[in-house]
Parts: C-alpha cells; sequence; structure tokens
C-alpha cells in the first residue's frame, strides 16, 4: 500500500498556471459555472414543456501567499523557500505575465517581449478601456518515475524561463507530469484584498469572471456561431 500512487485531486497534487506562469504558494481555487434558465409554460398545461438557457456565466476566486521581489537576495542563498521564481522578482500581480519581471522583465517589455501585465490592468483605472483578459490552467501532478528528456526537459526549460522554480533541472529527479483538469478562460479580476496580522503571512485574495470554463473533456465554444 505504501507504493500507490493517489489518484484523486487534492490541493497537495494541483498546479496553477495564470497568463502560462507557474503561480508559487497558491492556496486555494474555486471556480463556479452558472447558467440561469426558465422554465416556459404553455397554455392548458400545468407542468412546463422545457427548460431553457438563458445565461452562461463563470467566476470564482483564489488566494495567493505573497512574497516581494529582491527576497532571495536579501535572505542570501539556502534561506529562501523552495517555489520562488529565479528572477526574484516576487508573485504580485504585475508579475503574472508569461515572462520574467523585474529589470529583465522591464527590458524584455520594452521590446515588445514578455509580461504584458494583463492581469494587473483589471486594477489599474487608466488601463480599464484597453485591458485584456487572462487565462488560468489547472493541473493535477502525477508523478511518473522518469528523468526529464526531449519534449519533458524543453517543457522544465520553459517553465523556467517562465519565473517557474529551477529546482527540476539542478535536481532532474523523478518525474512529474501534468494532466489538465481545468481552463478558465477570458478572465478578469473583480476584487483584489490583501491581508496580514502579526502572526500570519501576508495572503492575496483575488475574486475573477471569466468567459469560458473549459473541463478535461469538453471544450465550451461560444454559443451563437455557425459553421
Amino acid at each position: 500500500m505504501a507504493m500507490t500512487q493517489p489518484t484523486f485531486i487534492t490541493g497537495a497534487t494541483a498546479k496553477i498556471r495564470l497568463n502560462g506562469k507557474t503561480l508559487a504558494f497558491c492556496t486555494d481555487f474555486s471556480c463556479s459555472i452558472q447558467v440561469l434558465t426558465k422554465a416556459p409554460k404553455v397554455l392548458g398545461k400545468y407542468e412546463s414543456d422545457s427548460i431553457e438557457p438563458l445565461s452562461y456565466s463563470v467566476s470564482g476566486s483564489f488566494s495567493v501567499l505573497r512574497y516581494v521581489k529582491g527576497v532571495k537576495q536579501a535572505l542570501g542563498p539556502g534561506h529562501a523557500p523552495g517555489g520562488l521564481a529565479e528572477n526574484d522578482a516576487g508573485n504580485g500581480v504585475g508579475n503574472w505575465g508569461t515572462s520574467w519581471g523585474g529589470k529583465l522583465g522591464d527590458i524584455l517589455a520594452s521590446n515588445g517581449i514578455g509580461n504584458d501585465g494583463r492581469a494587473q490592468e483589471a486594477l489599474d483605472p487608466s488601463k480599464f478601456d484597453s485591458g485584456t483578459t487572462f487565462d488560468i490552467q489547472i493541473f493535477q501532478k502525477v508523478s511518473t518515475g522518469i528523468p526529464p528528456t526531449g519534449a519533458n526537459a524543453l517543457a522544465t526549460v520553459t517553465d523556467v524561463l517562465g519565473g517557474g522554480n529551477i529546482g527540476n533541472i539542478s535536481n532532474p529527479v523523478p518525474t512529474v507530469a501534468y494532466l489538465g483538469i481545468l481552463n478558465i478562460r477570458k478572465a478578469r479580476i473583480t476584487q483584489a484584498d490583501f491581508s496580514i496580522t502579526k502572526k500570519a503571512i501576508g495572503m492575496d485574495r483575488f475574486n475573477f469572471v471569466a468567459i469560458f470554463a473549459d473541463g478535461d473533456g469538453f471544450v465550451a465554444n461560444a454559443s451563437g456561431v455557425t459553421g
């Protein structure tokens, strides 16, 4: 029994990516799909003939344990906890782009590359009129026991370039595969809360709305589109 691999999805085996970047220390995530319906009545009948959908909406929330940029440099090697991005740019909403944050991110952004800041535009009044949306992907981590080679190694390198943890490269021992569970498309933040107390870690909590939510066995296609 000790060698049995867990097959159920839990917070301990989940991985969350926003804008293609792993979000370190995301502690919880929830999502709700709501379909409003109406049961039309027909003259001469007490019961309805059908239940018709009227609207479709997606909403949810997630929480993130905060750390700030420069924490590795300040603490020195061997002191910073695992899971921090190698670029040491912090995990605030402004660094959820598809590339590195910090000074390198500024250089890349000035050349039209990297962190596009889509998530933070929802919190910046000067960009409400031009802000775009972002995506959230949920994966389950499954141990495969196979060292990363070929495409797996490339995926690991890509993850590091996106600000992910470099630990898998420096210690390429076993093997994690990521199985897609949920894909939230075209999301926008509607509420951002920050809380900190004397005895607790700083926590960001975000509420969001989105246009589509895809499952692992279906894609939510746009309505009213033919052909």
